[in-house]
């Protein structure tokens, strides 16, 4: 089981696909709870922020990963168009939220541009699918399939993780996000560009 893991890249991308899940749900809570004016409340939203971009672009990636390797089992085709349901819509959002906040302080995501209606936003969407994967389809997946079954199906967490960037393709999913070398070189590449958290420190 997933909670007994010992590191975040343990067991296979639907186990990561969990623990992003459980991460993106506290750190909703946390944006929405730090909100305020003070210099104190702006940098911790901030910092915050800048960790949703690649805690959403970790789910992303784990989640690309579980929905191409469940078209081998005809029994989970449902949930397999459940999980692509809203794919354009959050994708497009995921954009949007990245490139809003790319190169910016956290302190000031928020100046010039609406960065707060774009998480509220892909929030609404990210917040539905996340209650279902929770309730509904990771406990499916997991009741069709055994432990080897899904050590074959799905990559390792630990690889999915390392081919997850966070300047994704609107839309749909594209070939270099999982070409091996490129989508790793590509997540190196993100995670070292300059996203300078609301302390001046890296986010």
């Amino acid at each position: 089981m997933a909670g007994t893991l010992d590191t975040a890249t343990d067991g296979t991308a639907l186990d990561l696909l969990e623990r992003e899940d459980a991460e993106l749900q506290l750190l909703f809570d946390r944006l929405a709870r730090t909100r305020g004016p003070s210099v104190e409340m702006r940098a911790e939203h901030g910092d915050l922020a800048k960790q949703l971009v690649r805690h959403v672009a970790t789910r992303e990636a784990a989640l690309t990963d579980v929905v191409g390797a469940l078209g081998a089992i005809p029994e989970l085709t449902d949930i397999v168009q459940r999980m692509e349901l809203h794919t354009k819509e959050r994708r497009t959002l995921i954009d949007r939220v990245e490139h809003m906040s790319r190169g910016i302080p956290g302190i000031h995501l928020n100046q010039g541009q609406d960065f707060e209606g774009a998480v509220g936003e892909l929030a609404a969407i990210m917040e539905a699918e996340i209650i279902w994967d929770v309730s509904d389809g990771i406990p499916r997946i997991r009741q069709c399939t055994d432990e080897a079954t899904r050590e074959d199906l799905f990559h390792s967490a630990r690889y999915a993780s390392r081919h997850a960037p966070t300047n994704l393709s609107p839309t749909k999913s594209r070939w270099y996000e999982r070409a091996p070398i490129i989508s790793r070189l590509l997540t190196a590449y993100d995670r070292l560009r300059d996203y300078p958290s609301a302390t001046g420190g890296r986010g």
